[in-house]
């Protein structure tokens, strides 16, 4: 490791100084470079620091160009806007939740939802739609226990849809009445 620093450190200290010497020795420290002259270092010759200049594009600034349409997911004219994702980011695939009564689902949109489109959460293959066009999550109360599975989908005004997650899967946990640690157990203590 010291080595690729000491390598990493001249080739830097190379592209700075340009042609002047480079002295290299050897010691119980390990190996080491200077511009100096040093007790037993030896006379290294560097070469020419390699550069690279890219191509001018022709016509302009590159980043002045408009980007090429992209035709969005699920069909529709190129230019037309779409969504680059969207997903189910809480909870985490395969999350355990102990001793929750209930759980928020948040969804991620990029870009950011527009007003006029819709945002549908899928729980268990029951839909449920965003009351307000900045809602991203959804508290689901009470929350039985068991796994879950939870998707969204973004629709347009006409229905069509513009992006889908993909699907995440959950795990509740709950205590139960025959649980003997449970406060609520009725044999408990008999």
């Amino acid at each position: 490791m010291r080595t690729l620093l000491a390598i990493l450190g001249v080739s830097l200290w190379a592209v700075a100084a340009g042609a002047a010497a480079t002295y290299r020795w050897v010691d119980a420290d390990g190996v080491h470079y200077s511009d100096q002259p040093h007790p037993g270092a030896e006379k290294i010759v560097l070469g020419e620091t390699q550069t690279y200049s890219p191509p001018a594009v022709a016509g302009g600034d590159a980043a002045a160009a408009p980007a090429p349409a992209r035709k969005p997911p699920g069909g529709g004219a190129p230019g037309a806007f779409h969504y680059d994702s969207c997903a189910v980011v809480q909870p985490a695939e395969d999350q355990v939740l102990i001793d929750v009564d209930k759980v928020t689902v948040a969804v991620h949109i990029s870009p950011g939802r527009r007003s006029s489109d819709r945002l549908v959460l899928d729980l268990d293959n029951r839909p449920l739609e965003a009351a307000t066009p900045d809602q991203a999550e959804f508290q689901i109360t009470p929350i039985e226990r068991g796994t879950h599975t939870a998707s969204a989908t973004v629709r347009d005004a006409r229905g069509n849809i513009l992006c889908h997650s993909t699907t995440v899967s959950f795990h509740v946990r709950q205590p139960s009445v025959l649980a003997p640690l449970n406060p609520n157990n009725p044999t408990k203590g008999h």
